[in-house]
């Protein structure tokens, strides 16, 4: 991997990338939900490149919330006014593309907002391993982030996702990618610890970096914003409600994402 620098906050924004060749294993709800949380809860400047053209999973959701503000009951529409007041700017934006596509967008965006500054612009990755410009633009992250399951398919296709990404980095002067992170995401109370203990004893082996927090399977994930206001935990425009947020990982995944990837958080 390639040497620290701390490029957050000097023009230069980190890349993060959400990948994964397995589909199901929760990569781009993972995404929405920590852009989210970066952006609102940490005060993180940044933008999204939904590079998943297969569903555009991350740009869907935003279309959704903005009809959901714009056909909701005038109480969400006060308290969306009242939360983007308090922040004082706009919400992040996303940006519809393709991994063939994506570097050129990204430099149109910024070229555009020319007098801004970013410390984060996070892409959901394509899910196809034959999409063409995927490899050329995960080289081009500073860190990847792979949601892994419990489940021999999904840990088989992490496992040679990861390290032929890895490898390739290391012959690639292109390569900008520092660390290759997985994580453990829907992980069922049924599961047992052995399994999970057997395969972090493997991908260490492999010397992939691997978070400590451990997401679990809840329905919670799949709370979107409702016209009538009601807790959400996806979404473009709000943070994990406070209501749902314990016991589901989140904040020790953030706060280890922060660390991993050296963040500057507007926090204390």
């Amino acid at each position: 991997m390639k040497e620290e620098t701390m490029n957050t906050l000097s023009g230069c924004p980190i890349r993060i990338g959400f990948g994964s060749l397995k589909g199901g294993t929760g990569k781009s709800t993972l995404a929405e939900i920590t852009a989210s949380y970066l952006c609102f809860t940490e005060g993180l400047r940044l933008f999204v490149v939904d590079c998943d053209y297969s569903q555009y999973s991350f740009f869907g959701l935003r279309e959704r919330d903005k009809q959901t503000v714009q056909n909701g009951e005038p109480a969400l529409q006060a308290r969306m006014k009242k939360h983007f007041e308090a922040l004082g700017r706009e919400a992040y934006r996303v940006i519809k593309s393709t991994a063939a596509r994506a570097e050129e967008d990204v430099r149109r965006f910024m070229a555009e907002r020319a007098g801004e500054t970013f410390d984060l612009i996070l892409f959901d990755l394509p899910g196809r391993a034959d999409d063409p410009g995927l490899v050329e633009l995960t080289l081009g992250m500073d860190y990847l982030i792979s949601p892994i399951e419990p489940d021999r398919q999904s840990l088989v296709a992490s496992m040679t996702y990861a390290p032929a990404i890895r490898d390739l980095g290391v012959s690639d002067d292109r390569c900008r990618i520092k660390e290759i992170y997985l994580v453990w995401n829907k992980i069922d109370r049924r599961v047992r610890t052995d399994v999970i203990a057997f395969y972090n004893e493997a991908i260490k082996r492999e010397g992939l970096g691997l978070f400590d927090t451990q997401l679990p399977r809840s329905a919670r994930f799949k709370k979107e914003l409702t016209a009538d206001g009601r807790p959400a935990f996806r979404s473009t425009y709000l943070p994990p409600d406070k209501s749902l947020i314990e016991g589901s990982g989140i904040e020790p995944f953030v706060k280890e994402l922060i660390e991993k990837c050296n963040l500057k958080t507007a926090r204390p």
